[in-house]
């Protein structure tokens, strides 16, 4: 049971990656080094940024599922913020962004907050399962691969931070905040990948 729910999210993040690739070559007009990855929600290929975003969402919620059930020894706080990660991002598609100058609204608000949600429970999550990693003798070779992308994760975030809010910075936003996507990606895939082989 618990490769098929590996796998089902391996599949999750497989999905993401295609929809993200093809929104990078997609003619949407955004710039991945200075535009948010958000803003392809709010151009005609708003589809695939949905897919992209469910996607992950249900890769998140099949991992907390297939931990719960593959773990020796219990994390109630990981499984907690990766399912966090998961909501937020099966809702935050149809929560768009506002668009770059326009007026603030509470629904632009609304997609911040779980964009802020997702960053931060997959970065706190990948520290949590870290530790339990190390101490899990089927998953205990995965512990220095997730503790390196729980650290490239708190590195992109801020990264991210710092760049929404100096001036010079800005055009280099969507460049930070992709690497974000990269790290999160890269950790679920290579839980995935580990229960599978367990």
């Amino acid at each position: 049971m618990v490769i098929a729910i590996a796998v089902i999210s391996l599949l999750g993040v497989l999905v993401c990656a295609a929809c993200l690739v093809y929104l990078h070559i997609a003619p949407t007009g955004l710039n991945p080094v200075r535009d948010a990855v958000s803003q392809y929600g709010i151009t005609d290929y708003f589809t695939f940024y949905r897919a992209a975003a469910l996607a992950l969402g249900v890769a998140s919620l099949t991992l907390a599922v297939a931990l719960l059930e593959a773990l020796s020894e219990a994390n109630a706080a990981g499984i907690v913020f990766l399912v966090i990660l998961g909501f937020a991002r099966l809702t935050i598609g149809w929560v768009p962004m506002d668009a770059p100058g326009a007026p603030r609204t509470s629904t632009g608000l609304r997609h911040n907050l779980l964009a802020t949600a997702f960053f931060a429970s997959a970065t706190v999550a990948a520290f949590l399962f870290t530790g339990t990693f190390a101490a899990d003798p089927a998953l205990s070779g995965i512990a220095p691969a997730s503790g390196v992308l729980a650290w490239a994760m708190a590195v992109f975030s801020a990264l991210i931070l710092l760049t929404s809010v100096v001036g010079p910075l800005k055009t280099f936003f969507g460049l930070a905040e992709r690497l974000l996507y990269v790290a999160v990606l890269a950790w679920v895939a290579t839980v995935a990948i580990a229960l599978i082989s367990s």
